[in-house]
């Protein structure tokens, strides 16, 4: 009786937990995916880079908001150690993924934008790889500075994903003490 229990538990919570990933992480991704498009359309606009910070505030506010609001809820539910460990990779992919769409919008503006000790002049998912690459490095602060941001949008973007990984990682700390560990 007690493994019913505890499978409906775990159903429950991922059931939630994609409710609530759902909305934000549809947003993230047709954000970032209208401007990689943007780009490509008018390359020469000066307001796009603009374009993809500001989208790129509104992103961050909405994954905030998912962890702060939404999600603090289901970990109040559940105190399990594999839900909590299942959010904070949700967290972590949507991040990154969501910041390489906005490094590699911003690289096709203008590949001014980032200084790399690599060619970034090859195909579309190798670009993407790239700069997935980089959004890993910058989300887990060890920054090996083979691509670097040089105008003031990518610096921007860098602080709002160095923001991001600090808060994630502040979250976890705080509800550390609501963790259970089953055995």
């Amino acid at each position: 009786m007690e493994d019913i229990t505890n499978t409906s538990k775990n159903t429950g919570f991922y059931e939630q937990l994609f409710k609530k990933v759902l909305l934000t992480a549809s947003v993230v991704i047709a954000l970032s995916l209208s401007y990689v498009f943007w780009a490509n359309e008018n390359p020469d606009s000066t307001f796009l880079p603009l374009l993809i910070v500001v989208l790129a505030l509104v992103k961050t506010v909405f994954i905030v908001r998912l962890t702060f609001i939404q999600l603090s809820k289901i970990i109040g539910e559940s105190h399990q150690l594999t839900h909590v460990l299942t959010l904070f990779a949700v967290l972590i992919v949507l991040i990154t993924l969501s910041f390489s769409a906005d490094y590699q919008a911003l690289y096709v503006l203008n590949s001014e934008n980032f200084k790399s000790a690599t060619s970034l002049n090859d195909s579309f998912f190798m670009q993407f790889f790239e700069f997935m690459y980089f959004s890993l490095i910058t989300f887990s602060s060890v920054g090996f500075g083979d691509i670097v941001p040089l105008t003031i949008s990518g610096k921007l973007l860098v602080m709002m994903e160095v923001f991001l990984s600090f808060f994630v990682l502040v979250f976890g700390i705080a509800n550390i003490n609501r963790i259970h560990v089953n055995k």
